[in-house]
């Protein structure tokens, strides 16, 4: 018995509707797989500044965990100050759409110009509770309960360097000071500080971080290739 060619059409169209639908189905779920891996496991960061020299370059790529939100002394975190812009759902739906093309690079909806309006990577130097104050660039802490001021470097497991180099005298005005006054931070505040001292915003600038506002932990650079490594 022939097939009767409505019949034969009709399946046709069925097939590859089905054909269509399995690809978008695919197409969806490894958009909101990675989206949410890249949003709540691992997500990349691109560098753009020299804040953080010499650990982590300009130009360089990290990944960042947001699993890990309580800071070691020593550790390098993403950062989003209080002035960051509210996003819509439409604003933030759109940034992933275009983060996941862009490989987390570019979102069309950002934040202001302010100067820590944006996220960054800044590390903890000092914790809650601790009692701190600055000389030469250098942070001084006397964590809770104790009775000696140590210097930074003393107090943390990691090794980093900090770019610090000589001025001039008539520049101590001007870009952040290297000194400051003794203070002790609240149950929830962190002090942040870049590895480029003498040029860089942080905490010296805008005061402690609040708790909420460390978003997750820096974990590897990865990019360029020849400066791989583990923080």
């Amino acid at each position: 018995m022939k097939q009767n060619v409505y019949d034969y059409s009709f399946e046709l169209r069925r097939i590859r509707s089905r054909r269509i639908t399995f690809v978008l189905s695919i197409v969806i779920f490894t958009f909101v797989f990675i989206t949410m891996f890249l949003n709540c496991i691992l997500f990349p960061v691109h560098v753009k500044s020299d804040t953080m020299e010499n650990d982590i370059a300009k130009g360089s790529s990290v990944f960042v965990t947001p699993l890990l939100r309580n800071p070691k002394r020593g550790d390098v975190f993403y950062i989003v100050q209080k002035n960051q812009e509210e996003l819509s759902a439409f604003q933030k739906l759109a940034n992933s759409i275009v983060r996941f093309i862009t490989l987390q690079k570019f979102y069309p909806f950002g934040y202001s110009d302010k100067i820590s309006g944006k996220p960054f990577l800044r590390r903890v130097v000092a914790l809650p509770g601790d009692s701190i104050y600055m000389k030469d660039y250098v942070l001084y802490v006397k964590p809770k309960g104790e009775k000696l001021f140590l210097t930074e470097f003393e107090l943390t497991e990691k090794s980093y360097n900090t770019n610090i180099y000589s001025i001039p005298a008539e520049w101590e005005d001007l870009g952040i000071s290297g000194s400051m006054e003794e203070q002790v931070l609240a149950d929830d505040e962190y002090f942040v500080l870049a590895d480029n001292r003498i040029e860089c915003a942080d905490s010296r600038l805008w005061g402690a971080v609040k708790a909420d506002r460390l978003k997750g932990k820096a974990l590897l650079e990865y990019f360029p290739f020849n400066k791989i490594h583990l923080f």
